[in-house]
């Protein structure tokens, strides 16, 4: 099995956290299973910044949104049997879902989901402000605003390339995270989502199963083992995106979008 994994960064400035996530992936996934990391290829022009592209969403959209359409057209292409939305900013994953014909996971969806099966309130906590609308779209796109205790930020905002280099040595970075996590155990979190890639893999990388008794949820293994369950369910019960909620484009739209990438 192959499952593309594709995030919204460059990792040219992120060799810590795509070092992170390759070990962990060989933890978490199947024996038979590759994960292919995939990062965003381009960078921004010489003068914009990530808060620039995260804190406006036109800016956002004119970035990411054509660079995930044509990751996706490159994992059908390059065999991969799911494709993983990789970001708590969750782009486009309707559009991804109507134009893709392997089965497209979405990490804070994904979390979501192990979460609920642990407790019935779930807490995300975040490593900077700007990622607050995002998770909150989120949580209006899946309906999820009754089992949510809230969204909570850790004191001391970080950016995620400054989250990288704190990789070695993260053990104080690690001592916010928990404390974050006890605010939003303090607001009614029974379980504790880490909403950021790069955080989800800091805590998983250093054991980072509970706070006080509450589960952490691994925000990195769970999206990969929940491809592979998507895999599973489409092999062996039909089971894939419908087509009533997510409808796909024309044979002639898909291949301008095809030659478009």
């Amino acid at each position: 099995m192959k499952i593309w994994y594709q995030s919204t960064l460059n990792f040219a400035h992120h060799p810590n956290y795509a070092k992170a996530l390759g070990a962990h992936f060989k933890r978490v996934a199947g024996r038979d299973t590759e994960v292919v990391l995939n990062g965003r290829k381009t960078a921004f022009g010489s003068a914009l910044g990530t808060h620039d592209v995260i804190g406006s969403p036109i800016m956002y959209h004119a970035i990411v949104a054509p660079a995930f359409v044509e990751s996706v057209l490159a994992a059908e292409a390059a065999g991969a049997d799911a494709f993983v939305v990789a970001s708590f900013s969750e782009p486009i994953l309707p559009e991804l879902r109507s134009l893709a014909e392997i089965p497209v996971v979405s990490m804070p969806e994904a979390c979501f989901v192990a979460a609920a099966m642990s407790a019935p309130r779930v807490g995300f906590v975040t490593l900077n402000r700007l990622v607050i609308p995002y998770i909150e779209k989120s949580i209006a796109l899946h309906k999820w605003k009754d089992r949510v205790s809230g969204v909570h930020l850790i004191h001391g905002e970080i950016s995620e390339a400054e989250l990288d280099t704190k990789f070695p040595d993260p053990g104080p970075y690690l001592d916010r995270l928990v404390a974050g996590a006890r605010e939003a155990i303090a607001a009614g979190a029974q379980v504790v989502i880490p909403a950021e890639g790069v955080l989800g893999v800091m805590a998983a990388e250093n054991g980072l199963r509970e706070v006080d008794g509450v589960p952490v949820i691994d925000a990195i293994g769970t999206p990969i083992l929940v491809a592979e369950l998507a895999v599973a369910l489409r092999e062996r019960t039909g089971v894939a995106q419908s087509r009533a909620a997510y409808r796909a484009p024309s044979a002639a739209a898909r291949a301008l979008l095809a030659s478009d990438h």
